[in-house]
């Protein structure tokens, strides 16, 4: 496909022509045929002509298309058979296949997604021929992120895929406290819950969860994912004092997720569970180094520079709106890379089939700019620091002394963000977002099917927030009359600087709520597409880990 995709455009010299559905095809094969091939349009009246093929079987009759939805009227009971018939030996299984080729590379998921959207419109027209719906479905899943996180890009996709594989989910949202998580389970009486968290301190809530559940003797299925977790993180919390023998599975993509499930919700489930407990019960924890809280010894190597850069002024936070940022300026410094593979997912063995990324990459931009759909905001201030050890005293007229203490590294280096600062030194904080615009748009596409569109804002809004970023570093950078390329930001939640929890420091030395950033209870920024960074103008500043 070429973005909003052509059925009838040769997509590579390799792949079949998306053409027209041939008329001599079964309703079944055509209702597979168009959810695998991404063709949306005309999927409605093959799914009335699958259900109907197979009433006419059962009543031993042929009539007109014209007159199916009729008969289909006139029988409910046989047509509700007959849609529940459709949708477990035509629909699931050709999403299933969907599911297997993007597990092969075959498929990117931008793909996948398209074919969410083939498969929403069948079940939709579908659903209008069952008596009701109960029963139908394979299982009941609850779903959120967890408390303190905002990210749900995650969440949405496994929503996507379980929804469109047979499954009931419930979605919570996002920060979704533990206690309403297990009043939903209760109520509906879920299968499984999924819990999702993008960061270490975020992702913590997920062994509240199942300290809560053992302490109410609560035996459900836990499906854990996102970019802070692992399996090592996951079997700790599983293992606990005794193991918790319902399960806490990783889930490293949405498709694992539903792998998971399709196994707790089979005869093999027992079996299953089975050898996941006896896989907990020996599960040792790697030993890993902790990280000290006083290194022994450490060599400070970094020396300070002997004349900070002067900044134009001091401890008066200045914003910049939307009409004083220029979007295109801003975009010379999109990371495309990053772009296309991660947050795009253009890779693999399929990207080819997608055809030009920057055609694309032009279509969302104009689509942006003709709709109005980012409204870039930024904050920054120079300050006066010193360095105190590990601790950065920053000066503020208005707040006073604001005291930030980073960790340092065990590795041999034993490197501190404090080290890059000297006596009467200048630093940099701040604040970009992509606006709460992008948010609400991308809810929308996601609450009427447009899943791949969603997808798609979502990918450009996370890169254009790290460009904006990148873009005022720049200026800082000139503002300070420095090399563009000297010096680093660092950002709050990585691992050279982890506690989120420092963002409220920030805000009070500059104030970005002045422009809508705000912060949850557990530090992180909304709106979504929104960095926080504090800006090192040193030389020989270098990332590290701790």
């Amino acid at each position: 496909i070429y973005y909003f995709e052509n059925k009838n455009v040769t997509v590579s010299k390799n792949d079949r022509t998306l053409e027209e559905i041939d008329n001599d095809w079964s309703f079944d094969k055509r209702c597979y045929y168009r959810i695998v091939n991404r063709i949306k349009e005309g999927i409605e009246a093959d799914v009335v002509g699958a259900i109907a093929g197979k009433l006419e079987k059962k009543l031993d009759v042929n009539v007109e298309n014209i007159q199916k939805e009729d008969m289909l009227k006139q029988h409910p009971e046989l047509t509700h058979e007959a849609a529940v018939q459709t949708l477990n030996e035509v629909l699931l299984p050709a999403m299933k296949e969907v599911g297997d080729k993007f597990g092969a590379g075959e498929l990117i998921l931008p793909f996948v997604l398209k074919s969410a959207e083939c498969m929403k419109s069948a079940v939709s027209e579908l659903e209008k021929y069952l008596i009701k719906k109960q029963g139908v479905s394979k299982g009941k899943l609850v779903l959120c992120t967890v408390y303190g996180d905002v990210h749900d890009i995650g969440k949405n996709l496994v929503k996507t895929i379980f929804t469109n594989n047979g499954y009931t989910v419930y979605d919570l949202g996002k920060q979704v406290p533990i206690q309403q998580i297990i009043e939903k389970i209760e109520e509906v009486q879920a299968d499984a819950v999924g819990l999702s968290a993008l960061l270490v301190s975020t992702s913590k809530q997920m062994q509240f969860f199942i300290e809560k559940a053992r302490e109410l003797d609560l035996k459900i299925p836990a499906l854990c994912g996102g970019a802070a977790i692992n399996s090592d993180y996951l079997n700790r919390i599983a293992r606990g004092d005794e193991v918790y023998k319902a399960g806490v599975f990783y889930c490293k993509t949405a498709f694992d997720g539903l792998n998971v499930m399709n196994k707790l919700r089979s005869p093999e489930r027992d079996k299953f569970v089975e050898e996941w407990n006896s896989k907990i019960s020996k599960f040792n924890e790697r030993k890993i180094a902790g990280i000290k809280t006083e290194i022994d010894s450490p060599v400070n190597q970094i020396i300070p520079v002997s004349s900070p850069p002067v900044a134009p002024y001091l401890d008066k936070p200045i914003i910049l709106k939307p009409s004083e940022i220029d979007l295109e300026e801003v975009w010379s410094y999109l990371n495309k890379k990053s772009l296309f593979v991660l947050s795009w997912g253009i890779r693999g063995k399929s990207a080819s089939k997608i055809g030009d990324p920057e055609s694309l990459l032009l279509e969302w931009k104009k689509k942006v700019i003709d709709e109005d759909l980012f409204a870039p905001s930024v904050v920054y201030s120079y300050f006066r620091c010193n360095n105190k050890g590990n601790n950065l005293v920053v000066e503020s007229n208005k707040q006073g002394e604001v005291v930030f203490e980073f960790p340092r590294s065990s590795k041999p280096k034993h490197l501190c963000i404090t080290d890059y600062f000297g006596k009467q030194d200048t630093v940099a904080f701040q604040v970009v977002s992509v606006g709460q615009k992008t948010v609400s748009k991308i809810e929308e596409l996601n609450s009427t099917n447009n899943y791949t569109d969603a997808y798609y804002l979502h990918g450009l809004a996370v890169e254009t927030a790290e460009a904006l970023a990148e873009w005022l570093h720049n200026r800082i950078r000139k503002e300070l009359n420095i090399d563009r390329n000297r010096g680093l930001r660092y950002s709050w939640g990585y691992p050279s600087c982890p506690d989120t929890m420092q963002h409220y420091l920030v805000w009070k030395l500059i104030d970005p709520t002045r422009c809508g950033i705000g912060l949850t209870s557990a530090g992180q920024i909304t709106p979504e597409y929104s960095t926080a960074a504090i800006v090192v103008h040193h030389p020989d500043a270098e990332y590290f880990i701790l």
